[in-house]
């Protein structure tokens, strides 16, 4: 497929603490981007390209989900800090697993 400079794609980025999904994921062209960059966009953010809207929303929701999830994983650790946290499991609203892992030690 062939991108101009005004032809639109979906732009996902990492999020920050208080990030919504709207602003991990936005319709852009090249010239848009280029602006973004100038605005203080950074490469450390991770920009990612995407031609359809779902993927980029997989992206964004997943991206986000994780950031969530070590949070509270921090925050769990500062307020208990004799619990270990080895395991982490996320279900969907239907009860479904939709994400696991094992938290190894440092040393393990």
């Amino acid at each position: 497929m062939r991108y101009g400079p005004d032809d639109k794609f979906w732009v996902v980025v990492d999020p920050k603490a208080h990030s919504t999904l709207e602003d991990l994921m936005f319709r852009a062209s090249l010239r848009d981007l280029e602006l973004q960059f100038k605005g203080g966009l950074q490469i450390d953010e991770n920009p990612t390209l995407f031609t359809d809207e779902q993927g980029a929303k997989y992206e964004a929701y997943g991206r986000m989900t994780a950031m969530r999830a070590s949070q509270a994983i921090l925050r769990a650790g500062r307020e208990n800090p004799d619990t270990r946290i080895d395991r982490v499991e996320i279900y969907g609203q239907d009860g479904t697993l939709v994400f696991e892992a094992d938290i190894p030690r440092e040393g393990d």
